[in-house]
């Protein structure tokens, strides 16, 4: 059970109490609702504003965080020894990520947040002065619209994070190629758990193979996703701050948050899998089954027969988003009989 850093969840608080409670409410149900409307086609901010700020910070952040936490631990799981010492945050918001990647990567040296809406950054700002690691209260903060990024610079590490499903789908393909023109090692893509971001982030993938990018996560391969009328996504179970309890108007103090995303690289991963489950394995009477993304790029179900003991206990085991060494041994039993 994931949770925000404590000085984060007080700080933001904090900034909420200096605002009525049925104010910043109000705007985190605005921010909601045009969170899970439709897209314009024009770059409208999801937040802008100071209650709208506070209201993106009640509800959406949490969340947030526990995606990038997620998308940031399965990138360092392929990528051993690895230990990026730049990060640059790509429509920043109020700096989520820096925070996320501060708890994976503890010794990353410097990051740079890059974020158009004043009050986001003012927010972020004000959050980041409050963290206990040095690197998130010195980051670099930046105004900037995506549409005029022009890289400079190269980082080791470089985030969209709920960032191209916001953009006009021209746009998108612009700030993909700025972003990875700004990535010297790897540059992760994290959107919320939809059919629709979903292929976001599949476009942006398949753009960046063209590119001679490598596949780190959720991927095993650097094929083109075999998914049909379907999508991939991943869980992250968070447990909920009360002020977010709060915005959504939900007593449940744990959500699963699901998140679509890819780490890509300027180099291959050194410790490669045969497959990640990508379904919640499913179980009844007579057997146990997960659906793995392998690495011959292909979607296989992995069968256990229930009166196969010790193969259908391995198969209900496996968790969502499991990285899988080796094929699990339990297919020859299963397809013998």
């Amino acid at each position: 059970m994931l949770a925000l850093p404590n000085e984060l969840r007080d700080a933001i608080a904090q900034a909420l109490a200096a605002v009525p409670a049925q104010r910043w409410i109000h705007a985190a149900q605005e921010v909601s609702a045009r969170y899970r409307g439709p897209r314009s086609a024009k770059h409208q901010a999801l937040a802008s504003g100071t209650e709208q700020a506070l209201g993106y910070a009640a509800l959406v952040l949490p969340a947030t965080y526990a995606q990038l936490v997620g998308a940031f631990a399965a990138t360092a799981a392929r990528l051993p020894g690895w230990q990026p010492s730049t990060l640059l945050d790509l429509g920043s918001g109020p700096g989520t990520a820096l925070w996320a990647a501060s708890t994976q990567w503890p010794n990353i040296g410097a990051m740079y947040a890059y974020e158009r809406e004043p009050a986001l950054l003012s927010l972020g700002r004000t959050l980041a002065s409050a963290s206990a690691h040095p690197t998130v209260q010195a980051a670099h903060w930046q105004r900037g619209d995506l549409a005029q990024f022009a890289p400079t610079e190269c980082y080791d590490l470089v985030v969209l994070g709920h960032v191209l499903n916001e953009l006009d789908p021209s746009l998108r393909q612009q700030v993909v190629a700025r972003a990875w023109a700004a990535t010297a090692g790897v540059l992760l893509i994290v959107e919320p758990g939809t059919a629709v971001a979903f292929e976001v982030v599949r476009a942006a993938r398949e753009a960046l193979l063209v590119e001679g990018a490598y596949t780190i996560a959720p991927c095993a391969h650097n094929l083109p996703c075999p998914l049909a009328n379907d999508w991939c996504h991943f869980p992250q179970r968070l447990h909920r701050p009360e002020f977010q309890r709060r915005a959504r108007g939900a007593p449940s103090q744990w959500e699963d948050s699901k998140f679509a995303y890819a780490a890509m690289a300027r180099f291959a991963s050194p410790a490669p899998i045969w497959g990640r489950v990508i379904r919640e394995p499913a179980y009844n009477k007579a057997y146990a089954e997960a659906i793995v993304s392998t690495t011959h790029g292909v979607i296989e179900a992995v069968r256990a027969l229930k009166r196969h003991r010790e193969a259908f206990r391995q198969v209900k085991g496996l968790e969502w988003g499991q990285a899988l060494i080796a094929p699990p041994e339990v297919e020859a039993s299963a397809e013998a009989d």
